[in-house]
């Protein structure tokens, strides 16, 4: 199951500042899960990066991953891949990397491609917890008196 520490510290391990700078999971819907970033980012920068990522995300979708140069630098964003019950599902979380453009893409897609193999498994048994339907409520009895 994911544990916040232990995502923490797998993002972590991904950072490699000044060049690659920050690393958010969020939904595709750009619900923020967890980041982790050089201290001098910000955390508006961290919105900003994760409200850019899931345009980009959107636009790039059937390509299943996105790359895009901007004001930020360099942005990578990859799917997190789970078994889909439907072709058009959304994945259930995003990584976003986002690095100065000096940083070449192909560097960025290895470390993200790495990082997503690891959170596979733990996101799609999130995956499952959130979609099983709940057991229905037995019927209610009123306490005879």
């Amino acid at each position: 199951m994911l544990n916040l520490t232990n995502l923490r510290a797998l993002l972590s391990r991904v950072l490699a500042p000044p060049k690659l700078h920050t690393v958010a999971l969020f939904t595709p819907q750009g619900d923020l899960v967890c980041y982790v970033s050089d201290p001098s980012k910000t955390k508006d920068h961290v919105r900003v990066l994760v409200g850019l990522s899931t345009e980009t995300w959107q636009e790039t979708r059937d390509q299943k991953i996105g790359m895009v140069e901007c004001e930020l630098g360099n942005l990578l964003v990859l799917p997190i891949e789970v078994p889909k019950r439907a072709e058009d599902d959304e994945p259930p979380m995003l990584l976003a990397l986002n690095s100065e453009s000096s940083l070449p893409f192909d560097v960025l897609e290895a470390k993200a491609r790495k990082v997503a193999e690891h959170l596979e498994k733990p996101v799609a048994q999130l995956s499952r917890t959130l979609a099983a339907p709940s057991p229905p409520a037995g019927p209610r009895t009123s306490g005879s008196r």
